[in-house]
């Protein structure tokens, strides 16, 4: 399909871990509309280097997760509910701790260890891929993270919404510069109704420019 009849749509990088996730084995997340967005050609997709680094370093840490909670399996009588993250010697997030929690333990406490060690060696190998796939065949377009200490400033100052700050600038950038004004995230503190009109008027006051960008669900686009 032809770029000049694709939508072009700047993905948050809830919306890549969402594809990943839902594609992984053993059932880890549902798809929240974010796999339409990646596999079918009418969309033109882009990413941020903000988000292109958020998830490398997430796939690096996951993949360090699952290797370690095998590892532990294999190494001891215990089952998976006896495997806290927080007493092994590796490096998570509370995020991947909850991800474990909510999304393994919880969900694979029946399985018998040999389905659950399977899955696991599964998760790790394909999560490992997915790294390499999505910036390289699955993305149309990564961009070098974008730097603008003013905006920066005040989305910190105005929002308090941690790292979305530099995704921000980078979907404000990227629309300024290449005139992609879409950003899709899911289930994320940018798409809070009262944080969008902060963020559309934080843009048109730094960058002079007006509806520069527009902040949607997957349902949206």
């Amino acid at each position: 399909m032809s770029r000049a009849t694709q939508a072009e749509i700047n993905l948050d990088t809830s919306v890549i871990i969402n594809y990943v996730f839902s594609n992984l084995p053993g059932d880890l997340e549902e798809d929240r509309g974010c796999q339409r967005l990646i596999d079918e050609d009418s969309f033109y997709t882009v990413i941020g280097g903000k988000a292109e680094g958020e998830l490398d370093a997430l796939c690096d840490r996951r993949y360090d997760l699952y290797n370690d909670v095998v590892e532990f399996l294999l190494s001891t009588d215990n089952e998976i509910f006896d495997y806290d993250p927080v007493e092994r010697d590796v490096h998570t997030s509370p995020n991947d701790e909850r991800h474990f929690r909510s999304d393994i333990q919880m969900n694979w406490y029946d399985k018998p260890k040999r389905e659950q060690l399977d899955t696991l060696r599964r998760c790790f190998q394909e999560l490992e891929v997915y790294q390499i796939r999505i910036p390289e065949e699955l993305i149309d377009e990564c961009f070098p993270q974008q730097t603008n200490a003013d905006l920066l400033d005040r989305f910190e100052n105005e929002l308090g919404v941690g790292h979305d700050c530099e995704i921000l600038v980078d979907a404000a950038e990227i629309s300024h510069q290449h005139s992609i004004d879409v950003l899709v995230a899911v289930d994320s503190d940018i798409t809070d109704e009262g944080h969008v009109d902060i963020i559309c008027d934080i843009i048109e006051d730094v960058l002079g420019v007006p509806d520069l960008l527009r902040i949607s669900e997957p349902d949206g686009v």
